[in-house]
């Protein structure tokens, strides 16, 4: 007759459903963190991805309002807009007339007197909205234009 010890490590081998259950738990725990870790990287990876196209085009789109407002500032326009696509933003803006100015008055070295221009500098509250696939972002600043009068 042979003699087995009871719970001798020759009987029993392999895990119990307690410690199976806890490495399982363990693991669900460990690849849960690592997914939203990941996923949070992600998110900010495209967050910034999508301010650097915005950064990018940007430069760009205000030369070309700079344009338009100083080609459209001859008129008597108290209201101007448009709009457009540079790179992967679209934009629209709007520009109201802030002040309509003279240059200083200036003295004529010829008859002794101050001289005013006549009111050429206009300055204009230009409001900026920007718009890529998954973010809008809007802008405020001023700009010049003048009469070539």
């Amino acid at each position: 007759m042979t003699n087995h010890i009871p719970n001798s490590p020759s009987m029993y081998k392999g895990f119990t459903l307690i410690e199976v259950l806890v490495a399982t738990v363990i693991l669900i725990i460990s690849i849960s963190a690592i997914t939203l870790i990941y996923r949070g990287a992600y998110l900010s990876s495209d967050k910034a991805n999508n301010h650097i196209v915005i950064k990018t085009a940007l430069p760009s789109i205000l030369a070309n309002i700079k344009l338009e407002i100083r080609g459209k500032s001859n008129g008597n326009e108290t209201e101007l807009s448009g709009k457009g696509k540079s790179w992967e933003t679209e934009y629209s803006w709007q520009a109201q007339l802030e002040e309509f100015k003279a240059a200083p008055t200036r003295l004529d070295v010829d008859t002794g007197q101050f001289v005013t221009p006549p009111k050429k500098y206009k300055l204009w509250q230009v409001t900026l909205f920007l718009k890529t696939n998954k973010m809008q972002k809007q802008y405020q600043y001023k700009e010049l234009g003048w009469n070539n009068a």
